[in-house]
């Protein structure tokens, strides 16, 4: 993997992304800004100096745009590196269309080319830069929050310390690093509920007419039970 050399002239600013043609993959040093980061997915990501890094996670980015909040999937995350890089040939990959001219380039999310996404005019260090507004930590944490809870649902609602367990010791491949939630989840209450058992005695009954009786009726039923007692 590859991404070309940009200059330094630009400020560093974890919104600004460069939209960059020799990059092959979407690419970040921020952990902060990924969603659902898969630590399983590692590479060696070879930037323009030469020198080949490490690339530790992938995950997704959700930024906001005038038509709507998009999600960036497949980022990956590789410490040290300056600049947060926007792949031309993975949004191409995604359905989307790149075009360059008149000194900037242009995004669209559909082959009519009427649905713009970003307009980026280039710099004058010959490069795209491209402002992306993310979204706020608060709504990032209740994402992580609401993907802790999906993961408890899909282990058969495990408890969370022993989903951060699994994680930390790779048990599964794939699973993210999950926050352990400090609400109450209704179904693992209501699965661990149980009747008290009923009196082996009568304690009360019906001694005159029209007094309250309790009866228990069932049947007759639709369905054999095993044995074919009922």
């Amino acid at each position: 993997m590859f991404y070309a050399c940009h200059s330094a002239s630009i400020a560093q600013d974890r919104s600004v992304w460069f939209v960059d043609s020799a990059c092959s993959n979407h690419m970040t040093s921020q952990e902060s800004l990924l969603l659902n980061l898969d630590i399983a997915v590692t590479c060696k990501v070879k930037i323009g100096t030469g020198d080949l890094v490490q690339a530790t996670g992938k995950g997704s980015l959700i930024v906001n745009t005038k038509h709507g909040k998009r999600y960036i999937n497949e980022v990956l995350l590789v410490p040290g590196l300056d600049e947060n890089l926007l792949s031309v040939g993975q949004m191409m990959e995604h359905g989307y269309y790149v075009l360059f001219g008149g000194n900037m380039a242009v995004i669209f999310d559909d082959s009519n080319l009427e649905n713009m996404v970003a307009k980026v005019v280039m710099a004058g260090n010959i490069c795209f830069p491209l402002s992306l507004e993310s979204i706020n930590p608060v709504a990032r944490k209740a994402s992580i929050g609401e993907e802790s809870w999906i993961w408890h649902k899909r282990f058969g609602h495990l408890s969370f310390s022993n989903l951060k367990r699994m994680q930390r010791e790779g048990m599964v491949l794939g699973l993210p690093k999950l926050s352990e939630m400090k609400e109450i989840c209704e179904s693992c209450v209501s699965g661990k509920m149980h009747r008290e058992p009923f009196d082996k005695e009568k304690v009360w009954r019906a001694s005159h007419p029209l007094e309250l009786v309790h009866t228990d009726v069932c049947g007759p039923m639709q369905n054999d039970s095993i044995g074919d007692n009922m």
